[in-house]
């Protein structure tokens, strides 16, 4: 594929709300890169602290920052104000807390596309606690093919936890988004698991970038990421019911992946289970029992895991002992950040 000199290759769509300690280095990991062809899209949305400002002092030295001020409407509403605004051949969402290490990263990636044309692009993230305890799964290690016909891998890649429920690990072609209509729903919660979840129906083709150069912050306080709420569980109660309900794709394999994905999610519930309500809990309980098909070896890493322990446990039992297991690793977050 040669890419046309007057064509622009990148959207790069940061939400921005109250950020103002972490957003600098955001931008400018962004903006240094060694590939100039981008447009970086800020959406502030409704910061009350000076994070508007900081936008503002970035846009008046760097050209290819386009800025849109909005009133407060959440994440989903500031990625898809983002999405409408772009001209890129292929989005990139970042969230403004995070940010990328390396110079070369749009370079190599305008590489790799000049080469294969990917539908989607999928990169690996370090997870960022301090600066001397920053660190990445690597599992891409476990693929054969690292490029290709998506089908031929999918199962691969959900089973290794590559293609996971995140916006910001994946490089896209805008005309995917668009022409099929795949914003992000708005009001809900973890909304990255339903949006995921429909684009799997729509890509062809992959790559896999080789290194990981997003850094993904941790236990930040303020985050939205750091507590999990019931409208959180509840959102993905609906949207795990929605996908298992959703229409069937032409290819098996597909669908079979599918499955695989959101049955990591239904383990999300399970885990997250007594953060509800005792009254949505017995509301939600018969669904939860007729899913417990999704609990099969051989679906994702995680799930496999589980397993391990199912096979000795009651499903209730199974619930109580995954939800000590997210005590546990909210408390190893919190431990491993303020070190």
């Amino acid at each position: 594929m040669n890419i046309e000199k007057n064509k622009l290759l990148f959207s790069i769509i940061v939400p921005v709300y109250n950020v103002e300690d972490y957003l600098p280095q955001c931008l400018d990991s962004i903006l240094c890169q060694t590939f100039s062809d981008f447009e970086l899209i800020l959406v502030n949305d409704g910061s009350t602290d000076s994070s508007l400002e900081i936008c503002q002092k970035y846009q008046q030295n760097f050209h290819q920052i386009k800025l849109v001020n909005k009133e407060n409407g959440g994440l989903s509403d500031a990625r898809n104000t983002g999405l409408k605004a772009a001209k890129g051949e292929y989005v990139i969402f970042t969230d403004s807390d995070d940010y990328w290490q390396e110079k070369e990263v749009l370079e190599d990636l305008s590489n790799l596309i000049s080469q294969r044309n990917p539908d989607i692009i999928i990169h690996e993230e370090s997870r960022f606690f301090t600066e001397n305890d920053s660190h990445c799964k690597y599992n891409q290690r476990f693929i054969k093919n690292k490029n290709g016909n998506f089908e031929d891998e999918i199962l691969n890649l959900v089973y290794h936890d590559l293609y996971v429920a995140s916006a910001w690990d994946k490089v896209i072609k805008r005309s995917i988004l668009v022409e099929n209509e795949l914003f992000f729903p708005v009001g809900r919660k973890s909304e990255d698991i339903e949006w995921c979840g429909k684009l799997m129906h729509y890509l062809k083709t992959f790559s896999i970038y080789p290194k990981s150069f997003y850094v993904y912050r941790q236990a930040r306080q303020g985050s939205i990421t750091t507590t999990v709420s019931a409208k959180h569980i509840e959102d993905v109660y609906e949207m795990v019911k929605e996908g298992l309900e959703a229409e069937k794709t032409n290819s098996e394999i597909v669908n079979k992946a599918i499955e695989n994905y959101w049955a990591c999610n239904y383990v999300v519930i399970l885990k997250d289970f007594y953060v509800l309500s005792d009254a949505t809990q017995k509301q939600i309980w018969n669904d939860l029992v007729s899913w417990k098909y999704l609990l099969k070896k051989g679906r994702n890493i995680k799930i496999d895991k589980v397993m391990k322990f199912y096979r000795f446990l009651t499903f209730k039992t199974l619930i109580f002992f995954l939800n000590g297991y997210r005590i546990k690793r909210r408390w190893n977050k919190k431990y491993r950040a303020s070190k």
